[in-house]
């Protein structure tokens, strides 16, 4: 970025709003899972029109407000405002480090820009669980991070122009909270569409945010590695997207992978190379609107991520997800786990010509639900 931009260049005022209400999309993994952990790995990711709303409003309490949400796992959040400083009390904030790192983050940055800061209660609604509460696994702990920000944001009257400062803003307090995510998710959550992501050195971030870099820095450097691209799909591919109704841990899949990992391994190597492989021969297929070829990476990556689960003894491709996968063989769909796998979603690319009907019978016979999802617009600025 230009040595000549300043932090007031990234974004547009206007007034305070009495409220605001923003919506945040799901995301799920076409390609590139596990490999994304790792610097310069790319992955491509869709953003689904399955959200996580906030709404900002002003505060009865004149000293801090209150966060609420529908999440069942989430009980209420107090705060305080001491010295213009967000406070919140150790023994309360269980399961809200995230929400809270989000604020702090952008409190920051609202003070770098001069604007005053009022209190605020938000509200979280999220359509990224079932009647039941259970999580879909379209990635409601990004979403939230990325739905406080920008809530709080236009709240203020302050509108990011490009979706790049919201993913950096999301990617400081993700860092901030210890996250070993690959940001993947904030990413497309941020750019909506078909997304291709190339994974940024966060070894470099984290670095930068433990020595205290300002929020107002971060935000105007290049951040090295970075690649977030908006892909156009060929017009004849199908996207199906099947949940197996076993929610799954992203954080403990990964962390089982990493605890049992000797990034000198041979396999490994081999692994991320083979990996990185398939995700660019797979992003030439969207540039040359290639079903076949797209669809043939599919399998590729499938069977990459097999071998992974059988080297480090991950739980990968469930039984649900192989019925899943098998299922949509005979349909001309090709398919494959989504995202850390162990359970949540798999995914399945066909031809828009293909009668899809007998396909989701054959997946609700075996307790496979399709979910009735579409893939969301590329997002052109973050008023979304």
């Amino acid at each position: 970025m230009s040595t000549q931009t300043s932090i007031q260049d990234l974004f547009n005022r206007t007034s305070f709003n009495e409220s605001s209400t923003v919506k945040v999309p799901g995301k799920l993994f076409i390609t590139g899972e596990y490999a994304i952990l790792f610097p310069k790995q790319p992955a491509i990711i869709i953003a689904v029109d399955q959200f996580l709303t906030a709404r900002v409003t002003a505060s009865e309490h004149t000293e801090g407000g209150v966060i609420t949400t529908n999440l069942s796992e989430l009980g209420p959040l107090n705060y305080d405002r001491k010295d213009n400083h967000f406070q919140v009390a150790p023994n309360t904030a269980t399961g809200w480090h995230y929400c809270i790192n989000a604020i702090r983050v952008t409190e920051s940055l609202l003070r770098s820009l001069n604007v005053s800061i009022l209190n605020y209660d938000i509200q979280f609604n999220s359509d990224l669980i079932n009647k039941d509460g259970l999580k879909f696994g379209l990635g409601s702990s990004g979403a939230i991070v990325v739905a406080t920000i920008k809530g709080i944001l236009a709240y203020h009257g302050v509108q990011a122009l490009d979706h790049v400062t919201i993913f950096k803003l999301a990617a400081i307090a993700l860092a901030l909270s210890k996250s070993n995510g690959s940001l993947a998710d904030i990413a497309t959550i941020t750019t909506g569409g078909w997304v291709y992501y190339q994974s940024f050195d966060r070894e470099w971030l984290k670095e930068m945010v433990h020595a205290n870099t300002p929020v107002a820095s971060l935000l105007l450097m290049d951040w090295p590695d970075l690649v977030i691209e908006s892909l156009s799909v060929p017009a004849e591919l199908t996207l199906l997207i099947g949940w197996t109704q076993s929610p799954a841990s992203t954080e403990n899949l990964v962390g089982q992978l990493l605890d049992r990992l000797n990034q000198a391994d041979d396999q490994f190597k081999a692994f991320l190379k083979n990996a990185k492989i398939s995700v660019e021969r797979m992003r030439i297929g969207f540039q040359e609107k290639n079903l076949t070829a797209i669809q043939d990476e599919i399998q590729v990556y499938r069977q990459l991520l097999l071998e992974l689960s059988h080297t480090y003894h991950l739980n990968i491709e469930t039984n649900e997800l192989t019925q899943f996968i098998e299922t949509a063989l005979p349909h001309s769909f090709i398919a494959k786990s989504s995202g850390a796998g162990g359970g949540d979603c798999g995914i399945a690319i066909g031809h828009k010509d293909i009668k899809t009907e007998t396909l989701i019978k054959d997946w609700e016979s075996e307790d496979i639900v399709a979910l009735p999802l579409q893939v969301t617009p590329p997002f052109s600025t973050e008023t979304t």
